[in-house]
């Protein structure tokens, strides 16, 4: 920036965040019915440590030493700086029009009804926009490619020249849309039992999730191709609970009996939601060749008796490949799930749905545009108040969580491996990839989703005594 006087952000003072909100009971139907309406404007600040990365601009910085006693000697660090050669220095950019804060507009409509039984019914839209949200790209962009007259390597032609190399890039262009069904069914306590059920439709898009969730952008002249799942979208998610007070022991006179027998409770809570998005990427390399005389294209220069055999060609569009944010095409027809079917029952993700785009062109596939596998578990409760004073009681509580011991698997693994290889293992841009060459244990359930109770983990059985005065 040509004028250091310049902020590096534009950040309004005047948020001006209305709520509104009405309800409204029909004198015709009782009062058994209320209708609810409102909206608001909320703010949020993005992420505080990308808001003063500019600084990084201006200094000299070192991530990462070996070899050298503490405490490190920083005027030996800024004396080593070549000033000449600044291949490897990456200042941060900024957009020109950054700005601060990121804006949600969110907004809903219910109608809760009452049924019989002590039953009450609730049913809501809810919905959000998002503006201003934060979003990763990159600028000093691959523009071309010359080659090595002797090795017949790649030199990458950049936006700004190769002074500095491709960089990290911040803006606030990212938008997103949410949209849900809502349903609640709640039966008061009555007669010893009480009920919930809560169910969700929802899906969540755009070309970024905001702050602490922005990947970079895949191509950084049009965010909106990356329009697509957040990484929070969960389509469906449900949850129910029960509680019951056991009649046994209400009768009972002797007060042996009903301190053994009476004020018995068990209860069950079912949870379940839908899966969780993948983000499906590929490692390609900034820069392919293409063999003359046949047109493969593959990730390493050819000479052969001091004849080069290839030429380098641009194959991620204008680079990124230092973000890791590249993502394959897809097969037309062919199932990206496979589910647990094939002969290993780990695979979730099917690889021959999958293929490398042709050099020059961005992978088709949908940015989260997967779903991993669905989490369901049961839980159980048992306890029981014994009174022993008018002020003293103790209480005994039984739970078992994840009953059946569902195995509820994470997402499984989503890189591709580059397979531009030479050799056995090669494939061509529009070739499908299969389990020999996708890599890294691409598409297989390797972990369940959390060691937490409750939330997923393996059946955990707990039992307590708590005493109170």
């Amino acid at each position: 920036d040509t004028n250091p006087d310049r902020p590096w952000y534009q950040s309004s003072k005047g948020n001006f965040g209305p709520r509104l909100a009405f309800s409204w009971s029909p004198d015709r139907l009782n009062g058994n019915t209320v209708l609810r309406i409102g909206a608001g404007y909320y703010f949020g600040p993005g992420q505080t440590e990308d808001q003063v990365q500019p600084i990084d601009s201006d200094r000299v910085t070192v991530t990462q030493t070996s070899n050298i006693a503490f405490p490190v000697n920083s005027q030996a660090i800024i004396n080593s700086f070549d000033p000449a050669n600044l291949a490897n220095f990456a200042p941060r950019a900024y957009s020109p029009g950054y700005r601060l804060p990121e804006k949600i507009l969110s907004y809903t409509a219910s109608i809760q009804q009452k049924l019989p039984f002590e039953t009450v019914l609730s049913v809501a839209y809810v919905g959000s926009q998002g503006r201003n949200l934060f979003l990763r790209s990159w600028t000093n962009v691959l523009v071309g490619v010359n080659m090595n007259p002797t090795t017949g390597a790649g030199i990458p032609v950049l936006q700004f020249g190769n002074r500095f190399s491709q960089l990290d890039y911040k803006t606030s262009g990212g938008t997103d849309h949410y949209d849900s069904l809502q349903t609640t069914v709640n039966r008061r306590f009555h007669r010893g039992l009480t009920v919930g059920s809560q169910w969700t439709w929802a899906h969540s898009l755009g070309n970024t999730g905001g702050s602490n969730e922005a990947q970079t952008a895949q191509n950084p002249f049009n965010f909106e191709q990356d329009r697509g799942n957040n990484a929070f979208d969960v389509r469906h998610s449900f949850k129910a609970s029960v509680l019951y007070e056991l009649p046994f022991g209400r009768g009972k006179t002797s007060r042996w009996a009903r301190l053994a027998m009476a004020d018995w409770e068990i209860g069950g809570i079912v949870n379940a939601r839908t899966g969780l998005p993948i983000d499906v990427t590929l490692a390609r390399n900034d820069i392919a060749y293409r063999v003359n005389s046949t047109g493969r294209i593959v990730d390493q220069p050819i000479v052969s008796g001091g004849q080069i055999l290839t030429t380098p060609v641009i194959n991620n569009p204008w680079g990124g490949a230092f973000r890791g944010n590249r993502r394959p095409s897809v097969i037309a027809g062919v199932n990206p799930y496979l589910g647990g079917s094939g002969k290993d029952k780990r695979a979730f993700l099917n690889p021959a749905a999958f293929t490398i785009p042709a050099p020059g062109e961005f992978g088709n596939l949908g940015r989260w545009a997967l779903h991993g596998p669905g989490l369901a578990q049961f839980d159980l409760t048992l306890h029981k108040k014994f009174a022993i004073a008018e002020s003293k009681n103790l209480e005994f509580r039984a739970e078992v969580y994840n009953v059946l011991n569902r195995a509820n698997f994470a997402n499984p693994v989503p890189r591709l491996s580059n397979a531009l290889g030479v050799g056995s293992r090669q494939l061509q841009p529009g070739q499908p990839f299969n389990s020999g060459v996708a890599g890294g244990g691409f598409g297989l359930l390797t972990s369940t989703v959390t060691k937490d109770v409750g939330l997923g983990a393996s059946r955990q059985m707990q039992l307590s005594i708590r005493f109170t005065f």
